[in-house]
């Protein structure tokens, strides 16, 4: 079988991309946020981390919206499923998630980096200026809606796949779990690799503090897949053959132990765990680090994706 072309398929790479860029918003912005309240204050715009998680967040979300348009049948028929909403539709609930999502961002991004704003008008919009005033007044209920969106937004990038109720890999109660601990993940080691690109220091408390949080989080995925794929075997019958199938020999299983397990989660486990004893970071280290917990991630959506396609129930 082809690990690309099959007869079952129905969705490919493209919205295994979307998926991908869907969790790396969630997970920055969070860490945006947590940096702020938990390390930085009000002085969280100047750091290199937090602008290149706030740079992410938009850009990656608008990305992959872009190529969810793209892939449709009729791209340009794509306004539609923002006029016209189904409550009963997993896609629509989604788009309305999405819509919320980026309302609350901008307007998180705007109490945050306030000082700056106001300083480049410099009185010049009255209008910006009471906006600004207006939302700076509200940002706490504005956070918590923000944070509440994102990890719904991650969540949902399980429940998109969940929707495919003919492929028992797929409908899984433990995926909406497992794709928004590894979103999480995606959005920590690129918000890593922003802030060093924006010369951030790599043994700052910024670093110092993802990591910590990075841990648990490879650990606990590690915990979801396990679970993921025990709870497929033990269930038998056709949920049995698509984890089998999956793990098996070939090319996605070579995908799933070689780059998800090793290189996708052991090694940044493994370095994460070097640096925390040794205390100092280091560039090369931050930087291999979050490269390949960028890369686990990416292949787990492709590799749940297509395997999660090649069993029919």
């Amino acid at each position: 079988m082809n690990p690309f072309h099959f007869d079952s398929l129905v969705w490919h790479w493209p919205i295994a991309i979307y998926l991908f860029l869907a969790g790396i918003s969630a997970g920055a912005i969070c860490f945006a946020v947590l940096l702020k309240h938990f390390k930085l204050g009000q002085n969280a715009y100047k750091s290199s981390f937090v602008q290149a998680a706030c740079l992410l967040a938009p850009l990656a979300v608008f990305s992959g919206l872009g190529i969810l348009v793209l892939d449709l049948t009729k791209p340009f028929d794509f306004w539609k499923i923002l006029v016209f909403y189904n409550p009963t539709s997993i896609m629509s609930v989604g788009v309305a998630v999405l819509m919320i999502y980026q309302v609350a961002l901008f307007s998180w991004l705007a109490c945050l980096f306030k000082e700056p704003i106001s300083n480049w008008c410099d009185h010049r919009w009255p209008l910006i200026d009471r906006i600004l005033s207006l939302l700076d007044k509200h940002e706490p209920t504005i956070t918590g809606l923000l944070v509440m969106l994102a990890l719904s937004l991650g969540a949902y990038t399980g429940f998109l796949l969940s929707a495919l109720t003919t492929f028992p890999m797929l409908n899984n109660p433990v995926l909406p779990m497992l794709f928004l601990v590894s979103g999480i993940s995606s959005g920590a080691a690129g918000t890593l690799l922003g802030g060093l690109l924006l010369k951030g220091n790599p043994d700052s408390k910024e670093v110092h503090f993802i990591h910590h949080i990075e841990i648990p989080i490879i650990l606990f995925e590690l915990v979801l897949l396990f679970t993921f794929f025990i709870g497929l075997i033990i269930s038998g019958g056709q949920s049995q053959a698509a984890a089998l199938t999956a793990l098996g020999e070939g090319f996605w299983g070579w995908i799933f132990w070689a780059g998800i397990i090793v290189i996708g989660l052991t090694l940044p486990l493994a370095f994460n765990l070097f640096m925390t004893a040794s205390s100092k970071r280091k560039l090369s280290y931050v930087a291999i680090t979050a490269s390949c917990s960028l890369l686990g991630v990416l292949l787990l959506r492709n590799f749940i994706l297509y395997t999660g396609q090649m069993t029919v129930a």
